[in-house]
């Protein structure tokens, strides 16, 4: 998976993928689907060697991200406007709108 979320040094608040690695999600690039638009999709990170995952399902990670987003962060509001159409109506199936 490659991370895929960059904004531009200079924006007033930027996202901070390393932030988001340290929380233990990312934003990343799942590659095209089958008509070839972009799948961005918002997931869980793996546990760090010899370490434990801060969550054990992608859900987990979401509902967090989207927790942070309602109590107003920047970085989380910027990883969800991210994601692409698809990914967004299952965070928000499973979470309710941010």
């Amino acid at each position: 998976m490659q991370v895929l979320l960059t904004i531009p040094a200079d924006a007033a608040d930027p996202f901070d993928d390393s932030t988001a690695a340290l929380e233990g999600w990312g934003v990343f690039d799942a590659g095209p689907d089958p008509s070839g638009h972009a799948v961005v999709q918002l997931q869980a990170l793996p546990a760090p060697a010899g370490g434990v995952a801060a969550f054990e399902r992608d859900e987990d990670a979401w509902a967090y991200v989207v927790a942070q987003a309602r109590a107003g962060s920047n970085l989380h509001r910027l990883a969800l406007a991210a994601v692409n159409d698809v990914e967004r109506a299952l965070i928000e199936g499973t979470c309710g709108a941010w």
